[in-house]
């Protein structure tokens, strides 16, 4: 499976495509008021950022495939493919090479997938650590707890 990209849709309808200049007119924003602008702007930098990610994973993708990990699992399934019965009787012929190259290419797609996932949540655990709850007051230092308060202070807490 080749790696997916995702890029902002945009309309491909005529009627869609007018509409969409319309809305990103700058005669029109303007004459529609400042949070248009203000719409369009945020809407203009969302298509940016999401194009942005796209462009990134794809990349991320590319580099992951080439690893050690992708390249290792395409050529196991290089290989299982070519064990096939049906392969060892016509090992030559095309539809037999397509198929080994076939399992290859996608066996090293989806685990470059699998170790951006991993890594994504790597990054997330990195960033969002498990809060550390403190230990109960019993527990921080027993040996001052054990000592009695002086007098003044035990008429102020009564």
């Amino acid at each position: 499976m080749p790696p997916r990209s995702v890029r902002p849709s945009r309309p491909t309808s005529p009627t869609g495509g007018r509409k969409f200049q319309q809305i990103t007119d700058p005669a029109a924003l303007e004459a529609a008021g400042p949070d248009a602008v203000e719409d369009a702007a945020a809407h203009s930098a969302f298509l940016a950022a999401e194009s942005a990610v796209a462009e990134y994973q794809h990349q991320a993708l590319v580099l992951l495939g080439r690893s050690e990990e992708a390249q290792a699992e395409a050529r196991k399934a290089y290989a299982t493919e070519r064990a096939k019965p049906w392969f060892r009787a016509l090992p030559d012929s095309d539809d037999a090479q397509r198929a080994a190259t076939e399992a290859a290419a996608k066996a090293q797609a989806r685990t470059a997938e699998h170790l951006l996932a991993m890594r994504l949540e790597q990054l997330r655990t990195q960033a969002n650590p498990e809060p550390v709850r403190p230990a109960p007051w019993s527990q921080r230092l027993p040996e001052l707890a054990a000592h009695p308060l002086h007098g003044e202070t035990l008429e102020v807490i009564a």
